[in-house]
């Protein structure tokens, strides 16, 4: 497909993980880990109410050092998402022309935008995601 004509849903991430926002801190921690990802969608009866970016989560942690691991972990289990989600983050929909939300990422300086369609999250279109278009793309 020409370049010119890719939409988001051409190359977004599909089915994100998602989290509510009472889920803790360390659920989205241990997200990030597992899974290799710098954001996560959070969602409330499926409709997005705000963004988990691994910037605002690291800055959120208590120090390993003046804190004990146990302490650590508690403050992680007990905090929950909602104290430090980006709240009603932009969106965009698949259908957007692929350079139009590539030029979005770029000018607001944002990592990742959550794509949805009827309201629902149905992927995410990260700096990765552009990266690896413009990869394929250079390759011919």
């Amino acid at each position: 497909m020409a370049s010119s004509t890719r939409t988001v849903r051409d190359v977004m991430t599909r089915e994100p993980f998602v989290l509510e926002p009472e889920d803790s801190l360390m659920k989205g921690l241990e997200i990030m880990r597992l899974h290799g990802v710098r954001r996560i969608p959070i969602v409330l009866a499926g409709m997005l109410v705000g963004l988990l970016a691994e910037g605002d989560l690291k800055r959120a942690q208590p120090s390993i050092l003046s804190e004990s691991q146990d302490d650590f972990n508690r403050i992680m289990d007990q905090t929950p998402i909602s104290r430090i989600m980006i709240q009603n983050p932009m969106t965009i929909t698949p259908d957007l022309p692929l350079l139009t939300a590539a030029e979005t990422l770029h000018t607001m300086k944002f990592g990742a935008l959550p794509v949805v369609e009827d309201g629902k999250v149905i992927g995410i279109l990260t700096d990765s995601d552009l990266l690896g278009t413009l990869v394929e793309i250079l390759r011919g």
